[in-house]
């Protein structure tokens, strides 16, 4: 009875280690697409603010002659 016990606990650790590392697996491979879409979040928020134009930094003359 005591080897059935075993037997069980044993392979619902493997069980679940198994379900871990298959979440982490599709997280990593994800990621790339995830990091796309805040990106393209960011911009859009940034381009709402500037009203769709980039910014231009200005031109700064050190020395003028």
């Amino acid at each position: 009875m005591k080897s059935i016990r075993k037997y069980n606990k044993a392979t619902s650790v493997i069980e679940y280690s198994l379900m871990i590392a298959i979440a982490v697996g599709a997280l990593l491979a994800m990621s790339i697409y995830i990091k796309r879409a805040i990106c393209g979040r960011w911009r859009q928020v940034g381009d709402t603010f500037g009203y769709g134009r980039q910014y231009k930094a200005p031109e700064v003359k050190l020395w003028e002659k």
